[in-house]
């Protein structure tokens, strides 16, 4: 109700334990579920990883990588999220990246000098941490994922972090390709998207 009254157009809730589908369904409004695990690795497994031969990743450090990885994020959310939304989420998450001494990089994947996908990454407390990382659609399933998941966990390696860990739908087939690498499931949680627009049950 409180968010009602903000005007907001939904509410997100995240817990690390499972919920009942009985009290789900017996919420005023029913939420989407979704599912996420927290997978880890050792860093150390970089060694161990190849991905496609013919792959560049840039830190965005430069205005010129930067609205690179902007268009990017872009193109590989607007879909699911509407081109405004996508638009107004990545420059929200600029003026972070812009911040003297930002935990989180962002970091640009290339093919022939193409921008084909971008990824977070942050260091806190000695734990490496891998986040929105897309490849776009035509570029999947060809080892560009793998390359920069190798690229940040040498990094991490390299700076003395033993762990990084990423969270991803337990129905991604992104998946699969972090179980190939060598992430383990090591958690679970549980997200409730409530629409307060609609007002109505929604599945």
């Amino acid at each position: 109700n409180e968010r009602k009254k903000q005007e907001k157009e939904f509410l997100r809730i995240e817990t690390n334990c499972s919920i009942d589908s009985d009290i789900i369904n017996d919420l005023p409004i029913t939420p989407k579920v979704s599912i996420y695990d927290y997978m880890s690795i050792k860093t150390n497994k970089y060694k161990y990883l190849n991905g496609h031969d013919n792959c560049i990743i840039k830190e965005a450090k430069y205005e010129e990588i930067l609205n690179d990885g902007i268009e990017v994020d872009i193109l590989a959310n607007k879909k699911n999220m509407g081109n405004d939304f996508a638009i107004r989420r990545i420059n929200r998450k600029v003026q972070t990246y812009k911040l003297p001494n930002s935990p989180i990089n962002l970091y640009v994947c290339y093919h022939n000098d193409i921008p084909i996908g971008n990824c977070e990454f942050m260091i806190y407390e000695n734990i490496g941490k891998i986040e929105d990382f897309d490849i776009l659609d035509n570029y999947q399933r060809r080892g560009f994922g793998t390359a920069v998941l190798k690229y940040l966990l040498r990094i991490a390696n390299e700076s003395k972090v033993d762990i990084a860990y990423l969270i991803t739908d337990s129905s991604d087939t992104a998946k699969n390709m972090y179980e190939k690498c060598g992430f383990n499931k090591v958690g679970e949680k549980t997200e409730l998207f409530f629409n307060l627009i609609k007002n109505k049950k929604c599945h």
